[in-house]
């Protein structure tokens, strides 16, 4: 009987023992430090992002030996800027607290393999490097996330918008924006504008005649500082410039290359435009072309002053001064 009973005292401690070992372990396999990076990678070491919608709209974003491109978009430049911010956005997100670790709970803050705002993927050449779901936001520029294959769900300092799926957001816009430093003649149809010391005068000006400054600047700078909404199709763009275009001008750099813009007016609220050394057809808004439609050689012409009646000494008789008063009466 006392041999049963130290058996079984022993068998005891050894079940306690082990239960003990047992959640030590699983308590430090999950103590993780709140401050311990989400993802381990470099951000500069990316090659390729991916970002999939609730409704499965998806985008792609990948780097090539010119920067980052958009596939999608017929491999339209991407704003490297934008990119770079949110891949080191993204590297520098923190573990954190697990706020959740439930089927149910990773089902009602959508970040279910199923069900989620955002599926975010990001790779180094074939290797996936970052792959999370984001979902509900429980603050102001913070939102719910789960890593893939994890249990943790976790709130991190993230923005929905900043994972946006359109390509049109991702887009360089800035592709036809001229240095106006580079800049050397700016030829429309009826004018040519030559920089001479650094600023511009138009080319066979009439004697006597100067080159309205203000009006000049405003054409380069509206020329140089051209930007697009998104890109077209460019089987549908080409067509579009079948006849004459709404708008053409050139312009010559420093070094030789010339640069020939041409513009058509679909039937919708922009113009398309081809520049010569790009393959892309971008859409522009109608303000900036409507702008540039305005200039004509006679308004960069400096407009003579000229003095208003009664200015110059000469005082212009009128029915008011005409009439006889008691300092100048009628003289008879």
């Amino acid at each position: 009987m006392q041999r049963t009973i130290i058996a079984a005292a022993a068998l005891l401690l050894m079940q306690i023992a082990l239960a003990v070992a047992l959640n030590m372990t699983g308590s430090q396999s999950r103590e993780v430090s709140p401050a311990t990076p989400l993802f381990g990678f470099a951000p500069d070491a990316a090659t390729a992002l991916e970002i999939e919608g609730p409704s499965g709209e998806q985008l792609t974003i990948r780097k090539s030996d010119a920067g980052w491109t958009l596939p999608d978009a017929f491999d339209a430049p991407a704003s490297g800027d934008q990119v770079n911010s949110l891949l080191a956005k993204l590297a520098d997100l923190k573990q954190g607290l697990a706020v959740a670790t439930s089927e149910e709970a990773a089902k009602r803050f959508k970040v279910t393999e199923t069900g989620f705002e955002r599926h975010v993927v990001v790779k180094k050449g074939e290797e996936v490097v970052a792959d999370f779901y984001v979902g509900t936001s429980p603050g102001f520029r913070q939102v719910h996330a789960r890593k893939a294959g994890a249990q943790e769900i976790v709130t991190v300092a993230l923005n929905t918008f900043d994972l946006e799926t359109a390509a049109d957001k991702w887009l360089d816009k800035n592709l036809f924006r001229l240095k106006q430093e580079e800049m050397e003649t700016l030829a429309f149809a009826d004018f040519t504008l030559q920089k001479k010391d650094q600023n511009w005068q138009l080319a066979d000006l009439e004697e006597g005649k100067e080159t309205a400054k203000e009006a000049v600047d405003d054409l380069v700078n509206t020329v140089s500082g051209l930007t697009i909404q998104d890109v077209m199709k460019p089987q549908e763009a080409a067509a579009l410039f079948a006849g004459e275009p709404a708008l053409s001008f050139t312009v010559n750099l420093k070094g030789g290359t010339r640069l020939e813009y041409r513009f058509a007016k679909p039937e919708a609220d922009y113009f398309v435009v081809k520049r010569s050394d790009r393959e892309l057809y971008g859409k522009v808004h109608t303000i900036q072309v409507e702008n540039l439609r305005k200039f004509t050689k006679e308004k960069l012409i400096k407009q003579e002053e000229t003095l208003p009646a009664g200015e110059g000494g000469q005082v212009e008789e009128t029915e008011e001064t005409a009439k006889p008063t008691e300092a100048n009466p009628v003289q008879q």
